[in-house]
């Protein structure tokens, strides 16, 4: 039993988290790089100025290295931690609309009826 108590406390996250899929976040005025998504929150580059407070955010795929700015999505999240080379976001809140955007941008959704693609 105490192997499994060690286990869990050390289990954090809710949510598996899946790399950035080429996805790229407009925050603080910058577009930077998303390393890893899940549906509460992202793990971004550095490259943007951090406030204390909510950050609006918009998320944009990429396709073959361009940034796909007519399919993004907005939101807001703040900081949950800052490492050297990464700075960790929770959306604020994880809006139904938002997860599925990362669920569709991850391949982590439901898989799509394929009468929909006619």
């Amino acid at each position: 039993m105490p192997h499994e108590t060690a286990a869990s406390g050390m289990e954090r996250r809710r949510y598996p988290r899946f790399q950035g899929f080429g996805l790229m976040a407009n925050i603080g005025g910058k577009l930077v790089r998303v390393t890893g998504v899940s549906a509460g929150g992202m793990k971004l580059e550095k490259g943007f100025k951090l406030v204390p407070e909510s950050m609006r955010f918009t998320l944009y795929p990429t396709d073959g290295g361009k940034v796909d700015i007519n399919k993004g999505i907005g939101g807001t999240c703040r900081l949950v931690r800052e490492g050297s080379d990464f700075i960790a976001m929770r959306f604020d809140p994880a809006t139904y609309r938002l997860v599925k955007f990362v669920a569709d941008c991850t391949n982590a959704g439901p898989e799509r009826d394929s009468f929909l693609d006619k």
